[in-house]
């Protein structure tokens, strides 16, 4: 799978082999001869994603320097919140290949990294796992020349973490540099989130977030996904399992749940906010997907919420 994800960069991938039943001089010594060779064929510098570990970044510097050779840190000092609204927001694919579940329950391995997953990690816990609390896989970014799609299998727990193991899906090899292997009759890998796997509906979600309010429709959608609105009804349906109302009424739904948890607005405004244009619409959806009213709703997550008195 990593030799798929250098494919889908375009990117040379040099692996570095490590007994890791070696002790750990010796895995930090073959370390060091692969940068010494990797300087040697006149590379300067080494790149690394941290946002803001200062004993990692000393000590990967101080690695890298014995080699001759510079350590860059380009995100660094950025907001880890602020980053994991932007990833969403490009569109980047990725599934929780693991967990510390001494911070995160064991039960978040093999979940798509998304607004969803952010939502629920317990407090305390960095937006983008930047003290390890979990580790991921990229399926797609901007930039890929295709998606390399994998599908979870099993979680297993050993000591103090939970990995996920995972295997390729398939995909089309043809597809273009967006990743849009949209064919009516590509079959959907079993596991595979819909909006992600097809970049054309990863348009849709991205649009229909952006406009909750606005009047959307199967109709008015269409053209986003840059197709007739007989064919994108049929496309929705047979891809997501379900008309595009229904879903669109459950998006709306899911975003009037976060809502009611955050804010202490009326029934009626929190309707209005995420597009039902009268209360009692809202209500009656509500209820179908969440099978009790949105003031049932919150006033169970108050109590949930609220410290235990001590016996």
């Amino acid at each position: 799978m990593l030799k798929q994800q250098a494919a889908a960069l375009g990117l040379p991938l040099q692996l570095v082999p490590v007994d890791w039943t070696t002790s750990q001089r010796e895995r930090e010594a073959t370390y060091q001869r692969a940068l010494s060779a990797a300087r040697a064929e006149g590379l300067e510098f080494l790149v690394f994603g941290d946002l803001s570990s200062d004993e990692r970044r000393e000590r990967l510097s101080l690695a890298v320097g014995r080699a001759g050779m510079e350590a860059a840190f380009p995100l660094w000092g950025r907001d880890s919140g602020e980053h994991a609204r932007e990833l969403a927001a490009a569109g980047v694919s990725s599934r929780v290949c693991s967990v510390d579940t001494g911070a995160v329950s064991a039960a978040l391995a093999g979940r798509r990294y998304d607004e969803d997953f952010v939502t629920v990690l317990p407090e305390g816990v960095d937006p983008v796992g930047e003290r390890n609390e979990f580790h991921t896989f990229v399926e797609w970014a901007p930039g890929w020349h295709r998606r390399v799609p994998v599908t979870a299998t099993r979680r297993i727990e050993v000591y103090d973490f939970a990995f996920t193991e995972m295997e390729l899906a398939r995909f089309d090899h043809a597809e273009g540099p967006s990743g849009d292997a949209d064919a009516a009759d590509d079959p959907l890998p079993q596991g595979a989130d819909p909006f992600s796997y097809f970049e054309r509906l990863g348009r849709v979600r991205r649009y229909v977030d952006e406009h909750l309010t606005d009047h959307l429709d199967g109709d008015s959608v269409a053209g986003v996904a840059a197709m007739s609105p007989t064919g994108f009804s049929r496309y929705f349906r047979q891809h997501v399992g379900t008309p595009f109302v229904v879903w669109l009424a459950h998006r709306r739904v899911e975003r009037a749940c976060r809502l009611l948890r955050e804010h202490n607005d009326a029934v009626g405004q929190v309707g209005f906010a995420v597009g039902f244009h009268s209360e009692r619409t809202f209500r009656r959806a509500f209820h179908e997907h969440k099978g009790c009213s949105p003031s049932e709703y919150r006033k169970r997550w108050l109590e949930k919420s609220l410290p235990t008195e001590p016996a």
